[in-house]
């Protein structure tokens, strides 16, 4: 059974710059630290009664995997999310949108013969559950808590996303032909989903889901658009999609009240009522409070079906 009680929600990163944005969207941050050595840092998301451990696993499929089911094992979580930067694969999925994973296609299996390379890929269908929380956090305003605010409020898609050890940063080689011909569904393009979502489903128990944001287009101008601070936003983009996910989800079952009353939802200019609107989410600027280390020093923070919610102007799956 899921862990309805427990108020520990577990968040992943490969990066530091992809860290570093989830902590920013924290309070109170405090390390602790698993027997393996793994280091997480404990923080609060404002307005909620969640504990959301944050940890850097590194890249590739191999450590999401190994830290996921670790995490899993020792903190037993509501939920686990694994969140980043990714390449984008769709005309209509720009720089600083955001990919909500349906499923995860792990695109590396396979059979070689004579008469070619034949794909054998695994796939993970996301959390129900989560998916539903992310898209009702998508009617809200969590396009609020990505500052500095962008030009064009980034959007969410809820799509399928490629997982697998390369980095693809052209449009015209034999790999991407085979990607399009094969997973032409595919939103996003990145190196960790398939670990985390392998992991997760054997745990059985555990919500899980892959929130991403998009840094590239993975068409040969990665390092151009890197330069322009692109990760950073995607980055930050990624994680307040995640934390309105985390808000909008129920209070855990030893902190609600029997005789509770319903949350009001998103102020509606219909007046309509729909769930969760007063359950206000950090700031990307709020203030982090760094707490020292039980040991000593200062911790420092370091690192197949679609729909598209329109914070902009309307755009189709292209």
């Amino acid at each position: 059974m899921v862990s309805t009680g427990t108020k520990a929600i577990v968040v992943l990163t490969a990066l530091s710059v992809e860290y570093l944005a989830v902590t920013g969207q924290l309070t109170n941050l405090k390390r602790e630290d698993h027997p393996t050595g793994m280091i997480f840092e404990r923080g609060e998301l404002p307005g909620t009664s969640w504990e959301i451990y944050v940890a850097e696993a590194g890249e590739g499929n191999q450590a999401a995997a190994v830290l996921t089911e670790r995490a899993i094992a020792w903190l037993n979580p509501r939920a686990v999310f694994f969140t980043g930067i990714a390449g984008g694969r769709k005309r209509d999925v720009v720089l600083g949108d955001v990919v909500v994973a349906t499923q995860v296609w792990g695109y590396q299996g396979g059979k070689q013969g004579v008469d070619g390379f034949k794909g054998r890929p695994r796939t993970w269908e996301t959390s129900f559950e989560l998916q539903q929380a992310a898209r009702y956090a998508g009617r809200g305003g969590w396009v609020e808590c990505t500052s500095p605010m962008a030009d064009t409020p980034p959007r969410m898609h809820f799509k399928p996303i490629l997982a697998g050890e390369i980095v693809l940063d052209s449009p015209q080689s034999t790999f991407e032909g085979y990607l399009d011909s094969h997973y032409n569904g595919a939103a996003a393009i990145e190196m960790e989903g398939a670990g985390f979502a392998s992991a997760a489903h054997l745990a059985g128990t555990v919500p899980f889901l892959v929130v991403r944001g998009i840094s590239d287009k993975a068409d040969g101008t990665k390092q151009a658009t890197d330069a322009t601070g692109t990760q950073e936003t995607a980055a930050r983009h990624a994680a307040a999609a995640t934390m309105a996910v985390i808000a909008a989800l129920p209070e855990p079952v030893a902190l609600q009240d029997a005789d509770a009353k319903s949350k009001p939802g998103h102020a509606r200019k219909d007046g309509h009522d729909t769930g969760t609107a007063d359950v206000p989410l950090a700031s990307a600027d709020s203030q982090k409070q760094i707490n020292r280390a039980e040991r000593g020093g200062v911790v420092y923070a370091v690192q197949n079906g679609s729909q598209t919610i329109n914070s902009g102007p309307e755009a189709g799956d292209q």
